[in-house]
């Protein structure tokens, strides 16, 4: 849980701020102060760890931002917001430990608000990766970045830097000088293009000096966005995250476009276009593989039963068991409604049996409570393999329908067990 100090005059604006934090951003509590004298009992008591606080710097009993020196005392990370900015008073806040301020007075600054304290929070988990070879300007930077909460990773060169990226692929954003020794910020640009795309990672220029011509070729290089260094520090923080956010957005529908959206597996379109991939390196690598489908054993009943809330817990349970016991290098997908498929790279019929039966054991100890009644799904598989010997070149559609008629064998088979795809056997079944 984080709690954020509130301190407030206004109690209808304070009430509003508290209703709209912990509606919008989970975990978080806000704790409410209507003056400074409050503010100091509430911080005397040591109840709380606050990670953030949200200040007015107008107080009935501190009226001109006393309360901003007793909360940096208590160094906790601090937002303004005022009525207005004046100049006097846009120096006085920036000259302390303030990490931003909100205007007041508008029909969206709640929500402004909302938004500035939840990108603050998930600056904590957000890499960015600074590069530049003056020692005094990635320590002016770093400490900007620090104060908006931000994981910053630093480099002196471009070699350094794509030995970063490569060992960090979960940097959001990459902030480069342009004029260093041996790799300057344009080529360096090129070089992260190769390998990340622009919806996956954003990258900012930088430069003391430089006409249009440089931020033009910048941008031309792959750079997503260009910043002269006697930048304001508003127009800096906003360009940063409106890069970050953006990536962030394209990753979501990245994901929404390639996972199930209940259970976060891959869907079907990204089980084939990735088990178009792994069959292909089977094949070249002269590797064994299985494709395996799965199906809930009379899931209809259960939504019958007890409601489609109770079968999509079914579902998630049953999608993380499989997830847990699932490998890297492997893949497994939901693809219809109960139905999952599985693709093993490097796996023989004596392994891809022992791994899909430890799969139909562990579904068999879900137990999902639904008031009083305990429901415990089993699932029933079926797998092929690709067997050079018999099978050489097949497509993954082959496979995954002979997976599928196999899936079909285990449920006349009397469900909860796993079947192998044999010509043989199915088809003596089928002239019976």
């Amino acid at each position: 849980m984080k709690y954020i100090l509130s301190v407030e005059d206004s109690l209808l604006f304070s009430s509003n701020i508290k209703k709209s934090i912990e509606a919008n951003i989970e975990d978080t509590t806000v704790i409410t102060a209507h003056s400074m004298s409050d503010a100091k009992k509430i911080l005397d008591s040591k109840n709380y760890d606050f990670h953030l606080s949200l200040l007015d710097m107008n107080l009935p009993d501190a009226p001109n931002g006393e309360i901003l020196d007793l909360i940096n005392a208590h160094k906790i990370p601090v937002f303004v917001f005022s009525s207005m900015m004046e100049d006097k008073l846009h120096k006085q806040i920036f000259s302390k430990q303030v990490v931003d301020y909100v205007l007041k007075g508008t029909t969206t600054s709640i929500s402004y608000l909302v938004r500035m304290v939840n990108r603050y929070i998930k600056n904590e988990t957000t890499k960015i990766l600074y590069v530049d070879d003056s020692k005094t300007a990635r320590r002016f930077i770093t400490n900007l970045l620090y104060r908006y909460n931000f994981n910053v990773l630093t480099a002196s060169s471009g070699a350094e830097a794509l030995e970063i990226l490569e060992n960090n692929l979960d940097i959001s954003l990459v902030l480069t000088d342009f004029v260093m020794p041996e790799m300057d910020g344009i080529q360096l640009t090129r070089e992260i293009r190769r390998t990340h795309p622009d919806w996956n990672v954003a990258i900012i220029g930088l430069s003391a000096e430089g006409d249009d011509k440089l931020s033009g070729r910048f941008l031309k290089s792959g750079g997503n966005d260009f910043i002269k260094k006697n930048f304001q520090r508003e127009e800096f923080f906003c360009r940063i995250h409106q890069n970050i956010n953006l990536v962030e957005h394209i990753n979501d529908l990245h994901m929404i476009a390639n996972n199930d959206f209940l259970t976060g597996l891959p869907n079907r379109r990204t089980f084939f276009t990735v088990g178009e991939t792994l069959h292909e390196n089977a094949v070249r690598q002269d590797l064994k593989a299985v494709v395996a489908m799965m199906d809930i054993d009379f899931f209809k009943n259960v939504n019958d039963t007890w409601g489609h809330k109770a079968g999509d817990d079914v579902l998630k349970e049953v999608a993380l068991k499989l997830t847990k016991r699932c490998r890297a290098s492997d893949i497994i997908a939901r693809v219809g409604g109960e139905e999952f498929a599985f693709f093993g790279i490097d796996m023989n019929s004596e392994q891809a049996f022992k791994a899909l039966n430890e799969f139909r054991t562990a579904v068999e100890e879900i137990v999902v409570m639904e008031d009083d009644d305990e429901i415990k799904p089993t699932i029933s598989i079926g797998f092929a393999t690709l067997d050079f010997a018999e099978n050489f070149g097949e497509d993954l559609n082959t496979l995954v329908q002979r997976a599928d008629e196999a899936l079909y064998k285990a449920k006349e088979n009397g469900r909860n067990r796993v079947e192998k795809y044999d010509e043989q056997s199915l088809l003596q079944a089928a002239n019976n």
